[in-house]
This record gives C-alpha cells, sequence and structure tokens, in this order.
C-alpha cells in the first residue's frame, strides 16, 4: 500500500486489512492478542477483529474530515461542516 494513494475517508477493504495486518505486528497489540486467544473463545478474535475494522474506517474518515477544515480554514473558503453522523 502506497501512502499518497492512500485516501483516509474512502479505505477500501484490502487498505483496511493492511492497516490492521500491521497493527498486529505491534507489540501492545500482539500481546492482547495472544491474551484473548488463552483466556477467551476464538470467536473473541472475529469480534474484535470486526470492532478494528470499524475502528479504521471511523479514524479515517475523522482524519479526512480533519484534513478539509485546516484546507478550508488555510484556502479562507469559510465553514466546513461535518456530515450527519450514522448513529
Amino acid at each position: 500500500m502506497i501512502a499518497r494513494h492512500l485516501d483516509p475517508g474512502r479505505l477500501t477493504e484490502t487498505q483496511v486489512d493492511s492497516i490492521i495486518l500491521f497493527a498486529r505486528g505491534l507489540s501492545p497489540v500482539k500481546e492482547q492478542i495472544e491474551l484473548i486467544k488463552w483466556q477467551h473463545h476464538a470467536d473473541d478474535l472475529l469480534e474484535l477483529n470486526r470492532h478494528w475494522k470499524i475502528l479504521v474506517r471511523d479514524s479515517g474518515k475523522k482524519v479526512q474530515i480533519t484534513k478539509e477544515l485546516q484546507r478550508a480554514g488555510r484556502d479562507g473558503l469559510g465553514d466546513v461542516t461535518e456530515p450527519p453522523s450514522k448513529c
């Protein structure tokens, strides 16, 4: 995955999976995964993976909104509103 082609507001499934694979290699995350494997059920890892995907997508959208707000502030375009939440 090339960072310059990464649009944080519109992550593809492959990009989300790449980000999750990267995060799983970090020692704090790796330790938590091992803890879940040994103290809980295998289904808990599937649920954890589902939550990670949601978190990565939401974080990407927040990054995109922040970039747009900063760009609008630099260009003097006025107010930029956030899209309505899905809640």
